[in-house]
């Protein structure tokens, strides 16, 4: 989500508060398991040096057909196309309805178009929103829409945006795919219930492209119109951009390589200067977009993509079998409520929920010492963030978002994981959570 991959780090992984300090000398030097992995092979690197002039409307064009829709288009960033879609559909004022536990660039997307973002609770037992209040919260200010899968797992899209439209025919319904990618309810998928879909392609997500996002749609005016507004404001990048994210790229597969991910961790988890000036980065601090993000995608960044997207449905495969053991292991500790994944959910961010909310920073400490990188991806309230706090919001309103935010731990879930490592995750899972609740 930041300019590099420490940053990254920083706002994906590291999230929670460390109260803990972290000395890079007392790490075992073991193998380190990351919270995310690109899943890289020879084909994207050799995509990423040999590609044609038109590879950009290529990747554009396989990612319509992926989804079975007759429009794709690319962006620099998830959050960008959210961004030029709301400029585009030229509402400023309207209301955009959203989660209160989700990624917050969304709540900054929305605020820079000049909409008000509106917040709705999350379910008691999902950390998904309440179809229920955004149908409530729908009103004839309403702009847009925007249900949302959290984590990958999947919901009733075609219910929930049937309700929305009987509230306010004129508002248009944005599904946010960017962690569960073409995530099904009944075989249908969830990109195509709505008047579009987003996705973002940044490490952590189903596929990659190193950063990059995607605007979904079926309907003509309305592609046309983002269309139009991204080919009239969004610029072009230099030829030493590209050769910089390809940089980027051989970076990203090392850092976050069996030999060199120790390392990583420890930098972002040790209180240093680095950690410092990082943490100001991160997209939460205030209500911001990259410098970057009314740039069009790389021609680098769509060849890595198109090579992504042929391996997808492998790497949603794989996800699902790790969750499976994950959901088989973890079943009987009394401590963990797993979470009501349901058949057509892609399982991107694995995820368990605490009954001690308070044991999470010790929990996750104990599985850095055991070789295990947990996360906390989505550890706040969008309402209840300062720079939310100082436009008169409130978390007092979400208060099932808030037990989420408080009580939700990830664990790595790539596809490049192998069998002993996903058994030393369960084996390290079951010991800390043993030792601490003996």
């Amino acid at each position: 989500m930041g300019s590099s991959y420490c940053s990254q780090a920083i706002e994906e992984r590291c999230s929670a508060p460390l109260d803990v300090a972290l000395d890079i000398r007392s790490y075992r030097q073991t193998e380190m398991i990351p919270a995310s992995r690109p899943n890289y092979s020879y084909r994207e690197l050799a995509a990423s040096v040999f590609h044609n002039g038109g590879v950009v409307e290529d990747f554009e064009r396989e990612l319509a057909s992926h989804f079975g829709l007759r429009h794709a288009i690319t962006f620099p960033y998830g959050r960008s196309a959210l961004y030029a879609a709301l400029k585009a559909i030229d509402r400023p004022g309207g209301e955009v309805v959203q989660p209160a536990y989700n990624c917050v660039v969304v709540a900054h997307a929305t605020f820079l178009a000049g909409c008000n973002p509106v917040f709705v609770d999350a379910l008691p037992d999902s950390p998904n929103q309440v179809p229920e209040q955004m149908i409530d919260r729908t009103t004839s200010r309403t702009a847009a829409v925007i249900p949302t899968s959290i984590f990958g797992m999947n919901f009733d899209a075609a219910a929930l945006s049937e309700g929305i439209h009987r509230r306010n025919k004129k508002a248009i319904i944005f599904i946010d795919c960017c962690q569960c990618f073409d995530a099904r309810w009944n075989g249908e998928m969830l990109a195509g219930c709505g008047d579009g879909a987003f996705l973002a392609f940044g490490i952590g997500k189903p596929m990659t492209s190193l950063y990059g996002g995607a605007f979904l749609t079926n309907r003509e005016s309305l592609a046309q119109s983002v269309l139009r507004y991204r080919n009239a404001t969004f610029t072009r990048r230099s030829g030493m951009a590209g050769v910089m994210r390809w940089l980027y790229f051989l970076a990203s597969w090392g850092a976050l390589s069996v030999p060199f991910v120790r390392f990583t961790d420890a930098l972002v988890n040790t209180d240093t200067p680095l950690k410092s000036y990082l943490m100001t980065l991160r997209s939460r601090e205030a209500i911001r977009l990259p410098a970057d993000s009314e740039t069009m995608m790389l021609p680098l960044e769509a060849a890595i993509g198109k090579e992504q997207l042929r391996r997808v449905s492998t790497f949603m495969r794989r996800r699902k079998e790790i969750a499976d053991i994950y959901e088989r292991e973890f079943a009987g500790l009394p401590e963990i409520e797993l979470l009501p994944w349901t058949e057509g959910s892609t399982y991107t961010i694995y995820s368990i929920k605490l009954r001690r909310p308070e044991d999470r920073v010790r929990i996750l400490a104990s599985l850095r010492k055991r070789g295990i990188q947990g996360s906390t991806i989505l550890n706040y309230v969008i309402p209840g963030l300062e720079c939310y706090s100082e436009k008169g919001y409130s978390t007092g309103l979400f208060p099932h978002a808030g037990n989420w935010a408080a009580s939700v731990i990830n664990l790595p879930n790539h596809p490049s994981m192998n069998g002993r490592q996903v058994q030393t995750i369960v084996d390290a899972v079951r010991e800390v959570v043993g030792e601490m609740y003996a």
